[in-house]
């Protein structure tokens, strides 16, 4: 039985209250039975205007399930957004007016299906680097989990969220490194990522690339011009970027010695904090670990 059916079933058994009679809500059912979703939305949005017809649970639940199912019918766009912004909120007042819990088994996997909507446009949008309304998104899908169950938790899906807006705000600022806006919002990212999970070896990993790279770009950008005090400073400045570097790059080391990328991450770290023993014993490191997994070699 499809979740059309179910409705329609549901609506059925409320012949001896306001559905008995012609009305907004027996005519905006049959509306929507029919699948004309443009006849019946009107009709529901005169009927939730009606004191005793928004009261009803039925009421809720129907315009819930024509928005969503407009929405579904939507090309996706702002337009598409505020049909799904009703449904939600349509569907929430259903859930909340229906203290019988006569509408309940439809009702949530409908409402659930549309947070889900949400999360996976924060995704889609990320995925076309766009960081900022990828964002939004995923607020509002926590918004609207969070109507239902105030006291959800997101950690886990936080810091998985977390990585990937960091490496789509590390990929913008790559593509102008003049352009701190980029930079700047990637190491806020990556620092909330590690106050939820300091253990998280992506965030670390990332956060110290992203540190020395930006000291090895200052240095890039010496050329003949500069005078001997901006170098100087420039040089400096660098050997900051290098020193917030290497904790992060240590942690992602700590957590998992054999990664490679780790250790190429210090031996260049400390080769540009002038420790040159350092940088060496994580080169040899670096080098037996290649050696290690080399074809031929004992497994």
């Amino acid at each position: 039985m499809n979740m059309r059916t179910v409705l329609t079933f549901c609506a059925l058994l409320l012949l001896g209250s306001a559905w008995a009679q012609p009305g907004d809500l027996g005519e905006a059912n049959e509306k929507y039975r029919a699948g004309d979703l443009d006849g019946a939305r009107v009709l529901l949005d005169r009927a939730i205007r009606d004191p005793d017809l928004s009261a009803t649970a039925e009421t809720w639940v129907l315009r819930g399930f024509v928005y969503k199912d407009l929405y579904k019918a939507a090309i996706k766009g702002e337009g598409a957004a505020l049909l799904r912004d009703e449904a939600l909120a349509s569907l929430y007042t259903a859930l909340e007016e229906d203290t019988a819990k006569q509408y309940t088994a439809s009702t949530l996997p409908a409402y659930d299906y549309l947070s889900r909507t949400i999360y996976n446009d924060a995704v889609h949008t990320l995925n076309n680097l766009a960081p900022d309304s990828a964002t939004e998104f995923y607020r509002k899908y926590k918004e609207a989990v969070r109507r239902l169950v105030p006291d959800t938790t997101f950690t886990v899906r936080d810091v998985e969220f977390g990585n990937a807006l960091g490496t789509v705000q590390v990929k913008l600022f790559n593509k102008d490194r003049s352009d701190m806006k980029w930079y700047n919002e990637a190491v806020t990212t990556y620092l909330a990522v590690l106050a939820k999970e300091p253990g998280n070896y992506g965030a670390n990993y990332n956060l110290a690339t992203l540190y020395y790279n930006r000291g090895v770009f200052n240095i890039q950008r010496i050329d003949a011009d500069n005078d001997i005090p901006s170098i100087q400073q420039i040089q400096e400045a660098s050997r900051d970027f290098f020193t917030l570097a290497l904790p992060y790059m240590e942690k992602a080391h700590e957590m998992d010695p054999d990664r490679k990328e780790t250790l190429i991450g210090l031996e260049g770290i400390h080769y540009s904090l002038q420790d040159e023993e350092k940088s060496k014993y994580y080169r040899h490191m670096y080098e037996e670990l290649k050696h290690d997994d080399s074809p031929g070699k004992d497994q």
